[in-house]
């Protein structure tokens, strides 16, 4: 097995736990079993799409759904992020008419700190969904003893992996607590699309660190890259989100992912994006999406929204 440096030290208590897994994280592999009792690790295809049946009547746990499919076959360009802690409702129900207008793929509710979230996003969502009919994503850390908070309308929850924490909780059993108490949350009929996302951080970022255990990732080299698309593909991620709080995600690191990356993985980037020549440079070097918020948090936001959306209009 390969020595892990430093720089690996965010596979502590994960998938490198085991020999199995940590072997199919590796670049180049396709494995994704366990071996056999003789030890032999029986090789599968890397995950590709699977078609859309449009006559489901349960929510995609896993598998493709309405949103997902949705963000396949949507144009690229630029998603808006409001964070529902921070921006008053009143403000976001504007928005989101302008965004629906605008031919906008959906909207993302998202913020790395809330309090009380059932009691501010059940009526903030619903009040959304009243004037738009463009899908609401949420995009929220969770929690431990809780897993990832659920809010009543939201059409899907991005469920982010992050592989760069030393928290195994935040890797992966964050999903296994969500999945375990959703029959108790909801109806089956009222379960959102859950999506399946690697996040992943870069540039320093003490906040994040602090709350989910997070270390950005390196880009020196891309041996850590490397490793983390191996982990994206193997398990059949249904999208990467990159990020960047106070920095820029470099967009030679952009281009390596969307090279190495399966038909059908969406690639998000976002952090400090302002102006659309940032959406260009990102859309140029294989995003799919590019999430801004900051950008319209001011009084004229509606002129910018709309120089945002340059060709999305």
């Amino acid at each position: 097995m390969t020595t892990r440096t430093d720089h690996d030290s965010t596979y502590d208590g994960t998938y490198a736990r085991t020999s199995w897994a940590y072997e199919a994280a590796r670049p180049g592999r396709t494995t994704d079993a366990r071996p056999d009792d003789k030890g032999v690790r029986p090789v599968r295809p890397t995950p590709h799409p699977v078609p859309h049946d449009t006559a489901r009547t349960q929510p995609a746990l896993l598998g493709p759904g309405d949103v997902l499919t949705r963000l396949r076959g949507h144009a690229r360009g630029p998603v808006h992020i409001i964070d529902p802690f921070k921006v008053p409702q009143e403000e976001a129900v504007e928005k989101a008419k302008v965004l629906d207008d605008l031919g906008f793929p959906a909207i993302i509710l998202a913020s790395t700190d809330y309090e009380s979230f059932e009691t501010r996003m059940n009526p903030y969502i619903a009040a959304i969904k009243e004037v738009s009919s463009l899908p609401v994503l949420l995009h929220f850390p969770p929690r431990k003893g809780a897993g990832f908070p659920l809010a009543r309308g939201a059409d899907a929850v991005m469920l982010p992996a992050l592989l760069g924490s030393r928290d195994d909780y935040y890797v992966w059993k964050s999903y296994l607590e969500t999945v375990a108490a959703l029959p108790a949350r909801a109806e089956l009929a009222r379960w959102p699309e859950l999506l399946l996302t690697v996040a992943l951080t870069f540039g320093e970022d003490h906040k994040t660190g602090d709350l989910l255990g997070t270390v950005p990732v390196a880009t020196a080299g891309t041996e850590q890259i490397d490793r983390h698309i191996a982990v994206t593909r193997s398990f059949g991620f249904h999208m990467v989100y990159l990020y960047s709080r106070y920095a820029r995600v470099p967009a030679e690191v952009v281009r390596h992912f969307r090279d190495r990356l399966d038909p059908g993985q969406i690639l998000f980037v976002s952090g400090n994006v302002r102006r659309r020549d940032h959406v260009d440079a990102y859309l140029e070097a294989g995003a799919d999406y590019v999430g801004f918020a900051g950008a319209l948090e001011h009084l004229d936001w509606r002129s910018t929204l709309t120089e945002m959306a340059g060709a999305a209009r």
